[in-house]
């Protein structure tokens, strides 16, 4: 899909989900975490507030994506890049954490979507790539939420 004008609702939505399953994930994360068994300080213990906002992501991804319109493309492609950005992007962050080369991926994250916006709605790009860019932004969010969460809650 090729738009007209910068699509600044697209370019924020996907990002006011994230750091909206952000501060939904740290704040039950918070109280959760105790509950499980789990202590601050331990690996598990600080990863599940930011794996609670995953969690938190991943639900709220399922409800937006209905709302796709026809006139962007194929919803099933559009979908799939989707779970790819949420998903698939990821998944070296959790593992990042234990990883010293991979543990400031979440900045590779947010500069690949901050690409994707300034040029994304100037080119006809196939409807796959469209849907990573909602996946990256909203995963971008996420990570920013998750980094103000952090910085007000602990």
């Amino acid at each position: 899909m090729k738009w007209k004008s910068p699509p600044l609702g697209l370019f924020a939505f996907p990002t006011l989900i994230g750091f909206s399953a952000a501060f939904v994930g740290f704040s039950h994360a918070t109280f959760l975490v105790p509950m499980i068994g789990l202590q601050s300080g331990t690996y598990f213990g600080d990863v599940m507030p930011l794996f609670f906002s995953w969690i938190c992501l991943l639900l709220f991804t399922v409800g937006s994506l209905p709302f796709i319109p026809e006139e962007w493309g194929d919803k099933q492609e559009i979908r799939y890049g989707v779970w790819t950005g949420v998903a698939l992007f990821f998944i070296p962050q959790i593992c990042g954490i234990a990883l010293i080369l991979c543990a400031f991926w979440f900045l590779t994250v947010i500069g690949m979507w901050a690409f994707l916006s300034t040029y994304q709605w100037k080119y006809d790009v196939p409807p796959f790539r469209t849907g990573l860019w909602f996946g990256l932004g909203g995963l971008s969010g996420m990570f920013i939420g998750s980094f103000v969460m952090g910085a007000i809650l602990f």
